[in-house]
């Protein structure tokens, strides 16, 4: 006789406990992320009393007027990044001790995931400001140039202010993995994979390729907007802009060529998304041709771009939405292109973390914790 359907989940459900122990990764980003809140609850109390290397004061970051934390002054700044910190506590207490529930999940039951997700996106996208992209685009520019013996004087991108963004963005995604992680854990499905019994519509392989098409679609228009602008200028073509402003920039007209570049590489790779050559590599790479590109060397790269433009996107938006735009970057009103493109970086991340999302669901394939897909 075959066994209810009930039982028979039941059983399912035990097997699927011991398989999902075996999914180590999903152990780490809840303490992870309460190590961070732990950490930055002491730093913001040592802030808020006078203590040194405050990212929130002038005195540390000569950019502070581009951050978030910065407008509100060394003391609000602390006291926002003890809120913040002291929330992240107490979230990862209740995560831990919060039983699964024996029924259907109720809407308060959801509180602490909903709060660590959004806890995440305010670390990783609403605090860094567009310096972390900056320094994680020049990056490799700078390392070219080291090589070759040509580093300017002086120049160094990493500063105290921009790892601290960094570490924000870290602890950011952390605590929305752990969000994600509780999640499933309290509706039973796999930590690895999510799945519980069949997937939505959209979540399937054949849905996620189509929006996942729509979504890489913009996620290549928008920068290679932003580059055209800027090649053009470097070629000393004013597209969208006066030609005092590319007076004014001089030689600066090239860095932002260097980043037009950067821009359209990144474009390319995200067309790889929802190409074959971005989960096979193409015969012309020796010693790799044929072979599955794995699934972290796109979602990876991909995840931290999203972030890191997402947020550069918001600070934009928030000077042209307050007007101080021409007071912080060269370029007044009248030269559209000098701000008009960047007021689309926050779609430009959404799309390609939906993008990335698309890829994953495709890739992902028969799941080795809990045997489904």
């Amino acid at each position: 006789m075959t066994a209810p359907l009930d039982d028979r989940h039941a059983a399912w459900a035990d097997a699927r406990v011991g398989r999902v122990a075996r999914a180590t990764w999903t152990r780490w980003p809840l303490p992870l992320a309460a190590a961070w809140s732990l950490a930055y609850l002491g730093l913001g109390l040592a802030w808020l009393a006078g203590a040194g290397g405050n990212p929130a004061d002038p005195a540390v970051d000569v950019g502070v007027d581009l951050s978030v934390l910065g407008t509100w002054g060394p003391q609000a700044g602390a006291s926002i990044i003890i809120a913040l910190a002291a929330t992240g506590v107490l979230l990862a207490v209740v995560m831990t001790v919060q039983r699964v529930p024996g029924g259907r999940l109720g809407a308060g039951q959801r509180v602490p995931a909903v709060l660590a997700g959004a806890l995440g996106l305010v670390l990783a996208v609403g605090l860094p400001d567009f310096r972390l992209l900056a320094s994680v685009a020049y990056s490799p520019i700078l390392l070219v140039l080291t090589l070759l013996g040509a580093m300017p004087e002086g120049a160094s991108l990493w500063s105290w202010p921009v790892v601290n963004m960094a570490v924000l963005s870290l602890a950011g995604l952390a605590w929305a993995l752990a969000a994600v992680l509780h999640h499933r854990r309290m509706v039973g499905a796999c930590l690895a994979c999510g799945r519980r019994h069949a997937d939505p519509t959209w979540m399937t392989p054949a849905s996620a390729a189509r929006w996942g098409r729509w979504a890489v679609a913009v996620a290549v228009v928008v920068p290679l907007g932003y580059a055209s602008t800027r090649y053009a200028w470097a070629l000393g073509i004013p597209l969208g802009v006066q030609q005092q402003l590319l007076d004014d920039l001089g030689d600066g007209v090239y860095a932002g060529a260097a980043l037009a570049t950067l821009a359209v590489g990144g474009a390319v790779l995200t067309l790889g998304l929802a190409q074959r050559w971005g989960e096979v590599f193409p015969r012309w790479m020796l010693g790799l041709r044929g072979r599955q590109v794995p699934v972290g060397l796109a979602v990876v790269p991909a995840t931290v771009v999203s972030v890191t433009v997402a947020s550069a996107g918001l600070m934009f938006l928030r000077f042209g939405v307050t007007g101080g735009f021409g007071d912080t970057f060269p370029g007044e009103n009248d030269d559209v292109a000098a701000w008009l493109p960047e007021m689309f970086w926050p779609l430009w991340g959404a799309a390609l973390a939906a993008a990335t999302y698309a890829y994953w669901l495709r890739r992902r394939g028969r799941c080795q914790v809990c045997s489904q897909g």
